[in-house]
Parts: C-alpha cells; structure tokens; sequence
C-alpha cells in the first residue's frame, strides 16, 4: 500500500493539467505515492494529456476509466475512494505545486502527530493568465498554527486551501446522501476530518490556486444562490453531527442572517424589499441569543430609513 494517495480531479483542465502533473510526480520523498486522476469525461485534450502522462509513469499514476461524465460530486466520492493511501493530498487539475518537499514535510508533521488529522499552507494565487491575485482576497490571514472546529464554522471564508490540503484516510464511508448536492464539498470535508482532530496552519506557501473568475463581479442572483446553499448547507450538517456543535452553528447561522438581512437589500426596492425582510427575518429571532433592541432599531433604520441614519450620524459643523 502507497504511504500517499495524491487526489486529482480533471475537466476540460488540457491547458494546465500537465503542470499540474509534473508538479505532483516531481516529489522529493523518502516513501511510495500515487496520483489519482479522477478524468471525468472531458470535451477537450484533457483525457489524452493524463494517458499519456500515465504511461510514462505506470508505478504511480493511477488513471480512472472515463466511461461516463460523473459531474463534480460523483467524480469527486469515486476519485476519493480509489485513494488507498494512509494519507490523501489534494491537486485539482488546473491547481499545481510549487514545493518539491511538499509530500515529504506533511508526511513527516502528520506521522509524528496523531492528535491531527489534517495540515495545510498558505497558497498563491493567480489568474488565468498566470497573473498574481492579492492572496488575501480569497483567503484570509490566518493569525495561529492550529485550527479547530471552531474556527472552521465561525470563518466567513474557507480557511483551507484545496491545493494545499493532506490528511489522514478516514473517509466516510459512505458519503451523506447530502454530499451529492451540497455546494461546497470541500467544507464538508474540513468539518468532518476537524470533528476527528486539529488541523496544522504552515505559513509557507506550497501550491498555486488559479481563479477562473475573470474578474467579473458575481452579480446579486449570484451571491444569494451562493448565500441560500450553504446556509442551508449548515443546518443540514448540523443535523448529520447530531447537533454536537449547535451553538457553534447556530451563532455561524445568526452572523450570516445579519449579513443578508443588510447586503441582501441592496440591490432591492420597494416590495421587493418588503418581502426581503419578511423572508431574511424570521432566522434572525430563530437563531438569535436573545432581544437585542439597539441591534433591532440599527438595522430597521439601515433597511427602511438610511438617510434618516445619516443624517442622524453627520457630526454637527459649527
């Protein structure tokens, strides 16, 4: 059996998959290690890219037969499962890796901690083009070395980048039929291995994220899809752990409710906007600690009577 799994899923990636390759089989370390190329069906170049890569490196890459397009879920649970590791790496197939001992020091921090089931880094990001992004634009700055449940739930942002990502092979097995459908995989992962143990923040970046956004902004549709799925995500998630972290979800659940109820308005008006507080605020009581009237009357007059607010907020000018 491998020491390591090195997860990849693959789609239409032909113009970044062998980087992302090559940065994987480049590895310096003292163990066996397979890559798994979960290629799902691609319209592109992409499938004869991996095979060919797999022949040339037929002790290590194990390439998935790509009988059917599974989707992202379905390729996601059938690439993982194939994993036989004791540990797991993640790589997408237009993500690559820019540490050769990458493997070698997660091996190394895992094999001597068994208090941990997951450890990561901070991680580059580019565009497209390979362009630099601002790295904290999509991750935020994570100010300590260990991460527990508790910060996982309570962030705003994913804390763990996916190229980054290695833990130990405790799968479950099978997957929540949720999983399926959920929006965020990625997140279900983290709060599942985090129930099982910490994870491990080094400050030292080893992959490279590309964003495929084009800069385009999301637009309004967009962020409340966005919004709606992992909120119901987390109330669906809190029942799979037997509401073991209710009250880590619930305030998670509270803080996202305040958030909609003022973002969520802006681009309504009218009854439109009516019918957004009447939607947004029954979670807010739901999931609330108690009556907060001075929170209460800042947000009503932030929603229906803004200009009242800033008038009454304009220092006087003598």
């Amino acid at each position: 059996m491998k020491k390591v799994s090195v997860f990849m899923i693959a789609y239409n990636h032909e113009k970044y998959i062998a980087t992302a390759i090559e940065s994987i089989v480049s590895q310096k370390v003292n163990f066996d290690f397979e890559l798994v190329i979960g290629e799902d069906c691609s319209k592109d170049h992409t499938r004869n890219i991996c095979e060919q890569f797999a022949a040339r490196y037929p002790g290590v890459i194990n390439l998935l037969p790509s009988d059917k397009n599974y989707g992202p879920m379905g390729n996601t649970i059938r690439t993982l499962y194939a994993c036989k590791g004791s540990y797991i790496a993640l790589c997408e197939g237009d993500d690559y890796w820019i540490d050769n001992d990458k493997l070698q020091k997660q091996v190394d921090f895992l094999d001597a901690n068994p208090d941990y089931t997951i450890c990561f880094s901070d991680v580059k990001v580019v565009d497209e083009m390979g362009w630099n992004l601002p790295d904290e634009k999509y991750f935020p700055k994570i100010e300590k070395d260990t991460i527990t449940m508790e910060d996982i739930i309570l962030s705003d942002v994913s804390l763990i980048p996916t190229a980054t990502m290695f833990f130990r092979n405790i799968l479950p097995n099978p997957f929540p039929d949720f999983y399926y459908h959920t929006f965020s995989g990625d997140l279900f992962l983290h709060l599942f291995l985090a129930d099982k143990g910490k994870a491990k923040y080094f400050s030292y970046k080893t992959a490279v994220y590309r964003n495929h956004e084009g800069g385009l902004t999301k637009s309004p549709a967009q962020i409340e899809k966005t919004y709606n799925n992992i909120f119901h995500f987390y109330i669906t998630v809190n029942k799979y752990f037997n509401f073991k972290y209710d009250k880590l979800i619930r305030q998670r659940l509270f803080e996202m409710t305040k958030t909609r109820l003022i973002y969520g308005a802006r681009e309504k008006h009218g009854m439109k906007k009516v019918k957004h507080y009447f939607k947004t605020m029954p979670n807010y009581f739901r999931y609330s600690k108690g009556l907060n009237l001075k929170e209460l009357v800042y947000y009503h007059m932030v929603l229906f009577f803004p200009s009242l607010l800033k008038k009454m907020k304009k220092p006087d000018v003598a």
